[in-house]
């Protein structure tokens, strides 16, 4: 009785695997994984200080960041170092960088320490990016600004 039914079992499948190719299928939705990559250069800096908040900004119409990837897609964003060069690279954002840097008051010089921030947030057709130090005193030196940057903004959908 096992070999029959094994027999039977063994015709079925060897029947069941051939025969025509069906129809084709629909074709699928053009945006499905799809992305889109936009340079964002920061040549000047705008400045805010709103209650205790220091922090310099760059504000981006981005028309492509449309209401379908706010709602379905991704986006992310990456600083470019070394931009141009063969040394370049990208960290993504938000970034967070100890630095230092010599001073010279009075004649005197002395190392100054400081956290410094790169994040961004988005909307529909808009990027920001903000850069915020941890030792933001911007009132005493109004003459400082952060060096122009480079951002890669990725969108995904």
């Amino acid at each position: 009785m096992k070999r029959v039914l094994f027999l039977m079992l063994t015709a079925l499948l060897l029947v069941a695997c051939e025969g025509p190719q069906g129809p084709k299928g629909d074709q699928g939705d053009p945006g499905v994984g799809t992305w889109k990559i936009i340079d964002l250069k920061v040549d000047k800096w705008q400045y805010s200080n709103a209650a205790n908040n220091n922090y310099f900004y760059a504000d981006f119409n981005v028309p492509e960041l449309t209401e379908f990837i706010y709602d379905y897609g991704m986006t992310q964003c990456y600083i470019e170092y070394n931009s141009g060069t063969e040394d370049r690279i990208q960290q993504l954002l938000p970034i967070t960088r100890h630095r230092e840097e010599s001073v010279t008051e009075g004649g005197e010089t002395k190392w100054v320490f400081y956290t410094e921030t790169i994040d961004y947030d988005y909307g529909i057709g808009n990027v920001r990016i903000y850069l915020t130090q941890s030792d933001f005193n911007y009132e005493i030196d109004t003459t400082w600004e952060p060096e122009p940057m480079l951002f890669r903004l990725v969108l995904l959908w």
